[in-house]
C-alpha cells in the first residue's frame, strides 16, 4: 500500500504539469486576452472624456502596448513564460523603462523591497559590454538588477529604451500566481475570499449525498418493489431529469420572491451567523446536490440488488448467516465498490461548486469566480482555479483507490498482487 501511493504521488507533478501547460497555451491563443481587455477599457475611457464634436481616440502607442506584453508575460516564449509562471525560472519583478539620454545615462525609481513604502533609485549606463547598474546611493543594500535593451518597432524617439528589472523567482511553486487582471489584487487571495464559501457548500453536499443516498438506496432494495420504491423511484427520475439551474430558477421564484421563505441572493460570509448561513444554504444546496443525491440513490440500490442475487449470498444464507449480517456486511460492502470509485472525483467537483447555482443566486464561491474570469479572460485567476481543481482531482484519484482498497478485500496494493 505505501509503495503504491508514493508511485502515485510521484506521477501527480507530471500529470498536473500536462494538465497546467495545456490550459496556459489555450490562455496565450484566445483572442480577447487581458492586453485586448486592457485596450479596450483605455478606449472607453478616452472616449467618454472625448466631446461629441471632438475625434475618437487612437489606438494605444507602441510603448504602452509593450508594456501591457510585459507586464502579462506576453514577451517571453511559450515554454519560458510557463516556467516563470510555474516558478522553475526566475521572471522579472518590479521592472521599469527608462529612456538613456545622449551620454548614455539614464535614472529609474523601483520599489525597495526591504523598506515598505521606500523607493531606490537606480543609474543606468550604458557602455562597451552593455549596460552597467549601479544605486545611486552606493551605501544601500540592493538587490541585484539587471537592465537590457527594450527598443520599440519604428520609435521615433532615437534614445536607448532600456528595461530594468530585477530577476527573481515567482511562480506557483513559491505560492505566487500573479494578479487578477480585474481587481488587481493576488491572485490567492482572490481564491481564499472564496473558499470558505465553497468549502461550506461542498462539505454539506458530500455529507448530505452520502449521508442520505445509501440508507435510502438500501432502504429501496430492502424493500424491493413495494410501494415506497416505486414511489420515490418516479420521485427521483423526476429529480433527476431536471438540471439543476432549471430547479434552482424554479425555486428561486416560487420560495424566495413569492413566499419569502428563503433570502432571494448574497451570501456574506463574514457578516452571517451559523444561523443566517444555514438559512442561506438550504435552496442552493439542494439544487446543487439534486442530480448527485439521485444517481448515489439508485446504484446504491441496483448495486445492493445484484449482489443480493448473487452466488456468495446464497451460500451464506445456506451456512446459516443472519439476514442482517448478510445485508450490511457482505453484500452492502460489495455494493459500495462503485461508490468509493467515485468518491475521490466528487471531492473536486463538489469544492469547485456548480457556477451556474452561484450565478442564479449570486452565491460569492469559487465557480462564480471561475464564471466571471472566463467572461473577462481573467486568465490568472483561471490558471489559479484549474490549479485548485487539477490539484483536487489528482489527490481524489488516490483517495478513490485507497477507498475501493478499503471496501473491496480482494484488492491489495502490494508486490505479490
Amino acid at each position: 500500500m505505501r509503495d503504491y501511493v508514493l508511485r502515485r504521488l510521484l506521477l501527480v507533478p507530471l500529470t498536473f504539469v500536462g494538465i497546467t501547460f495545456v490550459a496556459f497555451c489555450f490562455t496565450r491563443f484566445v483572442p480577447g486576452g487581458p492586453i485586448e481587455q486592457a485596450m479596450a477599457e483605455r478606449q472607453q475611457a478616452e472616449n467618454r472624456k472625448q466631446t461629441s464634436a471632438a475625434r475618437p481616440s487612437g489606438p494605444a502607442s507602441p510603448e504602452e502596448m509593450d508594456n501591457l506584453r510585459r507586464r502579462y508575460g506576453f514577451d517571453r516564449p511559450l515554454l519560458q513564460a510557463y516556467a516563470i509562471w510555474l516558478g522553475a525560472l526566475p521572471g522579472p519583478a518590479d521592472w521599469v523603462t527608462i529612456r538613456l539620454d545622449k551620454d548614455g545615462k539614464g535614472e529609474a525609481d523601483v520599489a525597495d523591497d526591504q523598506i515598505e513604502g521606500a523607493t531606490l533609485k537606480l543609474v543606468v549606463r550604458s557602455d562597451k559590454d552593455g549596460f552597467a547598474v549601479a544605486p545611486a546611493d552606493a551605501k544601500k543594500i540592493h538587490p541585484d538588477w539587471r537592465a537590457e535593451a527594450a527598443p520599440l518597432p519604428d520609435d521615433p524617439d532615437k534614445a536607448t529604451r532600456v528595461l530594468v528589472y530585477r530577476r527573481a523567482y515567482a511562480g506557483l511553486l513559491q505560492g505566487e500566481l500573479g494578479d487578477s487582471t480585474t481587481s488587481d489584487r493576488p491572485v490567492w487571495d482572490e481564491i481564499k475570499a472564496r473558499l470558505p464559501i465553497s468549502a461550506w457548500f461542498g462539505a454539506w453536499s458530500l455529507l448530505l449525498a452520502y449521508g442520505i443516498s445509501i440508507p435510502l438506496g438500501v432502504a429501496k432494495a430492502l424493500k424491493r418493489d413495494g410501494w415506497f420504491d416505486r414511489g420515490s423511484s418516479q420521485v427521483l427520475f423526476i429529480l433527476y431529469s431536471i438540471p439543476g439551474f432549471i430547479l434552482a430558477v424554479a425555486a428561486l421564484q416560487f420560495l424566495c420572491f413569492q413566499l419569502g421563505w428563503f433570502p432571494t441572493k448574497g451570501f456574506d460570509w463574514d457578516s452571517l451567523t451559523w444561523g443566517g448561513r444555514l438559512h442561506h444554504t438550504i435552496v442552493p444546496l439542494a439544487c446543487e446536490m439534486v442530480g448527485a443525491f439521485t444517481a448515489l440513490t439508485l446504484f446504491t440500490r441496483n448495486g445492493l440488488l445484484d449482489n443480493l442475487a448473487a452466488d456468495y449470498v446464497r451460500t451464506a444464507k445456506a451456512k446459516g448467516l443472519s439476514h442482517g449480517r448478510i445485508v450490511y456486511v457482505h453484500a452492502l460492502r460489495n455494493a459500495l465498490i462503485p461508490l468509493a470509485a467515485t468518491f475521490g472525483g466528487n471531492l473536486g467537483f463538489f469544492l469547485t461548486g456548480s457556477f451556474l447555482i452561484e450565478v442564479t443566486f449570486n452565491i460569492p464561491g469559487l465557480g462564480l469566480l471561475g464564471y466571471d474570469a472566463l467572461t473577462h479572460r481573467n486568465f490568472p485567476v483561471f490558471l489559479g482555479l484549474l490549479t485548485l481543481s487539477s490539484l483536487a482531482m489528482l489527490i481524489g484519484n488516490i483517495v478513490s483507490d485507497l477507498c475501493v482498497a478499503a471496501v473491496d478485500p480482494r484488492i491489495r496494493f502490494d508486490k505479490s498482487a
